[in-house]
């Protein structure tokens, strides 16, 4: 028989071993449900919203040119959104009827669910599915860490669905269908889920908010009223993009309502705090720069400048006035610090008035897009432009000849990617030459959204389906 200080120590030892063992099959389970090196797993990439993927290395200046079409995924829908890739999915929304997609790699479906659909008649679309880009990120469910889709669905409703599976974890009703629609596209941050709403297209307005919504549960946390209750107008169609170190939110907001008025934060930049919503500062577009149906339907971009020797913290979003604006982070209610035309003024994007195409910062230079503009006397029906981070000027102008720049700007080490017209462009971040360009057999189908750039491939999406473009 063990004496009582040898069982003891037996049983501190097994208990020792027990509690290693755990730890390590809890350590292998987090990293399984983590995000790898290389992918691209939220909208713009990653919560600032930069649109770059540092990590990319097989796609660059030298190779770009060499690129090829790898396989396409017919949707027989739109999709607007900006594919993400996790732990080799692709996750992609659609306008039909099974609109939420789990894809391979290699295009073998994994999952596909029906997140419902906004149909309204009087409306221009007159139906939508999925029109939120999802986030795959990690989160205790149950007190077992799980990876989810956080994604905004066709009615309204924001859903939380197990990435693997495709299973519904949660869904959180959000506004009534179909005047609220969730154009807007989650970020995720200190077990919180921020997300926009809007109207399903200015049929009527409805009020703007931002929500936080707990990761675990789908509870709504805090909202964000952008006009008072009763009142209309304000609509937040971009994604909440978050200082993570300050714990600060920017995003924009929408045309006004009946109550203009009262309704100082239409048509504005507006900052909060991450952890109730409350607000920090804003910024209201000037009356004489605003233009008819003239809001934000853009994502803020933050990014550093040098100024003085001083390396300052900044924030800049475009306006469908074609002017895109720069802020100092810290004080967003002065105004902006530069401003810089990118396309001619006007409500019609598609038709290449303005820019709702959010920009792309890869540490040093800043690249913004937009619609119709003029680049060295030549009528361009849309720009792309690399901006100097601190002034606002032109380092380079790239004149688009097939379409306005309607999706964000996506970048990788000397890469960039835009969709404009039926083709894909991959230019050169220091030149602005064309590496690379695809064109989609089908003249009338538009890349309306971003590229993802993730492991040496190009994911894309436009009216006919998902494209992959690799080495």
């Amino acid at each position: 028989m063990l004496g009582k200080c040898v069982k003891q120590k037996f049983h501190l030892g097994l208990l020792a071993v027990i509690i290693a063992l755990l730890s390590l099959i809890y350590t292998l389970t987090a990293q399984n449900v983590h995000a790898a090196s290389g992918d691209w797993p939220t909208y713009l990439a990653n919560n600032a919203h930069t649109g770059f993927n540092s990590s990319e290395t097989i796609i660059n200046r030298s190779t770009a040119a060499k690129l090829k079409l790898h396989w396409t995924h017919t949707s027989g829908s739109m999709i607007s959104t900006q594919p993400t890739v996790a732990n080799g999915t692709i996750y992609w929304g659609s306008w039909g009827i099974a609109n939420e997609h789990a894809t391979a790699l290699n295009n073998a479906r994994v999952w596909v669910d029906g997140l419902g659909n906004t149909t309204d008649t009087q409306c221009n679309p007159v139906t939508v599915g999925v029109a939120s880009t999802a986030t795959i990120a990690p989160v205790v469910i149950g007190g077992q860490t799980t990876l989810v889709d956080f994604v905004g669905g066709g009615d309204a409703h924001f859903y939380a669905l197990n990435a693997a599976t495709g299973t519904k974890i949660w869904s959180t009703l959000l506004g009534s269908s179909p005047s609220h629609f969730i154009w807007s596209s989650p970020a995720v941050f200190n077990g919180s889920v921020y997300v926009g709403l809007a109207s399903f297209g200015d049929c009527p307005l409805v009020q703007g908010q931002v929500i936080q919504l707990n990761a675990s549960t789908g509870a709504i946390q805090h909202t964000f009223n952008v006009v008072p209750n009763g009142c209309t107008g304000g609509g937040v169609w971009g994604a909440p993009t978050i200082d993570q170190a300050n714990g600060t939110i920017y995003f924009a907001t929408g045309n006004p309502g009946a109550c203009s008025s009262s309704e100082t934060f239409s048509v504005s930049f507006i900052e909060v705090k991450a952890a109730d919503l409350s607000l920090v500062h804003y910024w209201h577009v000037p009356s004489n720069e605003q233009t008819g149906d003239g809001d934000f339907g853009s994502t803020a971009t933050l990014f550093t400048a040098t100024v003085n020797g001083v390396v300052t913290s900044r924030v800049g979003i475009a306006n469908k006035n074609g002017i895109y604006y720069a802020f100092n982070r810290n004080n967003i209610s002065a105004g902006p610090v530069w401003r810089a035309k990118v396309a001619i003024a006007g409500g019609c994007p598609q038709c290449g008035d303005g820019s709702i195409s959010p920009a792309a910062w890869d540490g040093t230079t800043l690249y913004v897009a937009g619609g119709t503009t003029t680049i060295k006397g030549s009528s361009c029906k849309g720009g792309l432009r690399a901006v100097n981070p601190a002034t606002g000027a032109f380092i380079w102008e790239h004149c688009m000849l097939a379409g306005p720049i309607l999706g964000a700007v996506s970048a990788v080490p000397g890469v960039i990617v835009v969709g404009e017209g039926n083709f894909v462009i991959v230019v050169d971040a220091v030149t602005s030459a064309t590496l690379f360009r695809y064109q989609d057999p089908n003249a009338n189908s538009v890349f309306w959204g971003a590229a993802s750039i993730s492991n040496g491939v190009i994911y894309i999406g436009n009216q006919d389906g998902l494209y992959a473009l690799g080495l």
